[in-house]
């Protein structure tokens, strides 16, 4: 379920970056060229592809490594959760601007990647999924930027978006798949 649901995240992070992006576009588009960003997005969407599980030895430390990075995972989507339900209660209000809601995504980003940089992880494998997870938000901080400083979208790579939202969904299909292939008195241990 937790799986599902971040894959959801996901994937509104990606495409809420595409309309943010598309909305910093001060020239109107034709409808039809509209409509022709709107299906590169869903093309790119659709080529999503499941990058293999890479295998690890197993260590003494996974159990620590696991509870961190769960920890982490709790403590994200916690702060995640709070800045969109301030950002829902501000468009409700029609307090919300686009600035503001720009801002809040960079600080999000940030959080994330402060975060990450400071997490004690033991284990490659825990530094793997360490890494792939910055590297996505790194990522997501740099389209971020390019929207701020572009006054178009043109510079935006629909399928590099894609190929690091891959590997964001491969870094939480390999901590799913580590929790799961521990044995059950160490699942226990680091929860």
């Amino acid at each position: 379920m937790t799986f599902k649901f971040k894959t959801t995240i996901a994937l509104s992070c990606l495409i809420s970056s595409t309309l943010l992006l598309s909305a910093c576009n001060k020239d109107p588009k034709a409808p039809s060229q509209q409509e022709q960003q709107t299906q590169n997005s869903n093309d790119a969407i659709g080529q999503l592809k499941q990058i293999p599980i890479k295998q690890f030895p197993t260590t003494a430390d996974d159990a620590h490594d696991i509870a961190i990075l769960d920890d982490y995972d709790r403590r994200f989507t916690e702060m995640s959760d709070s800045m969109e339900i301030e950002l829902a209660k501000m468009k409700e209000a029609n307090t919300l601007t686009p600035a503001f809601e720009q801002q809040r995504q960079k600080d999000n980003v940030q959080s994330a990647l402060n975060m990450l940089k400071a997490l004690e992880l033991k284990t490659a494998q825990g530094r793997y999924i360490q890494g792939l997870l910055y590297e996505y938000w790194d990522n997501q901080a740099k389209v971020l930027e390019q929207s701020t400083l572009a006054s178009t979208t043109e510079n935006t790579d629909t399928a590099k978006q894609v190929d690091h939202l891959n590997e964001y969904l491969h870094a939480q299909s390999q901590l799913h798949h580590w929790k799961s292939s521990q044995p059950t008195d160490t699942k226990k241990a680091g929860e």
